[in-house]
C-alpha cells in the first residue's frame, strides 16, 4: 500500500523523498507533498517557482518498461486526468505540460537511486504571474494534500504497459508535433520539424540533412 506524507512546506518534494527512503530503506511506495515547495527544480539547472496555486509532491514508481519513456509517460498520465476534468492540457518533449494559452503549466523530473525510482511533479492549477501558465483561468481554494494524493493515486492506476500505445497517445496530443521547432543541447542546435517520439523517447527532427535522434535538450517554437 502506498504511504503518503504531505508537510507545510519544504526544500524540494524530490529531495525530501529521498531523504525518507535513505531512512526507511525497507519502506514500499511512498508520496511526498506539500504546501509550499522552497526551492523546487527541473531538468539541469530549470528551477520551478511556488505559487498560491501550485502543487508539488514526487513519488516513487515503477519505471517504464523502457525506461527513456517514463518521463513522458507521467506527463501523459497527468494531461490525462486533467482531460477528465475537461481541460485540454498538452504535451511538450520531453517533459512539460502546456496550457490553453500556450504556455508552459507544469512540468516532471524523474531520477533514480539505484534501483529505485521517483518522479516529482510541479504544476499551476492557476497562476497569477503572467510569466506562467495556469491550468485554470481563475484562482479557488486549492486543498494541495488532496489534490497531490488524487493525481499520485491516477498515475499509480493507469500506467502503461505498451510503449507503442504510449507513444501514440502522447504524440496525440503533442503541443509541436509538425512544428518547426529548435533543440539546444549545450552548444548544439538543431533545427527542423518535429515529427513524433524514436523507439527510446528521443525527439524525431526533420530537415533538409535527414532525421535526426535527439536525447537530451531544450525544445522551442521558431
Amino acid at each position: 500500500m502506498k504511504k503518503f506524507i504531505h508537510v507545510e512546506r519544504c526544500d524540494s518534494t524530490q529531495e525530501l523523498l529521498k531523504e525518507q527512503l535513505a531512512l526507511q530503506d525497507h519502506c514500499g511506495d511512498l508520496t511526498i507533498s506539500c504546501g509550499h515547495q522552497l526551492k523546487g527544480f527541473g531538468r539541469g539547472s530549470n528551477t520551478w517557482t511556488d505559487s498560491p496555486g501550485t502543487v508539488c509532491f514526487s513519488m516513487t514508481l515503477e519505471p517504464h518498461i523502457k525506461v527513456t519513456f517514463t518521463a513522458l509517460e507521467i506527463s501523459l498520465l497527468i494531461s490525462r486526468f486533467f482531460s477528465l476534468k475537461g481541460k485540454d492540457i498538452k504535451v511538450k518533449w520531453p517533459n512539460d505540460l502546456i496550457n490553453f494559452q500556450g504556455k508552459k503549466c507544469g512540468g516532471v523530473i524523474v531520477q533514480n537511486s539505484g534501483n529505485r525510482y521517483f518522479a516529482g511533479a510541479g504544476l499551476n492549477l492557476f497562476q497569477n504571474d503572467s510569466r506562467f501558465g495556469g491550468i485554470y483561468e481563475a484562482e479557488f481554494a486549492v486543498d494541495k494534500k488532496e489534490w497531490a494524493k488524487d493525481l499520485s493515486h491516477f498515475i499509480t492506476s493507469h500506467r502503461y504497459t505498451d510503449s507503442e500505445v504510449l507513444t501514440g497517445d502522447w504524440n496525440s496530443i503533442c503541443f509541436h508535433l509538425n512544428h518547426e521547432v529548435s533543440i539546444i543541447d549545450g552548444n548544439e542546435e538543431t533545427r527542423g520539424k518535429f515529427i513524433g517520439l524514436g523507439p527510446y523517447g528521443e525527439a524525431l527532427i526533420e530537415n533538409s540533412q535527414g532525421t535526426h535522434h535527439i536525447y537530451n535538450g531544450s525544445l522551442k517554437l521558431i
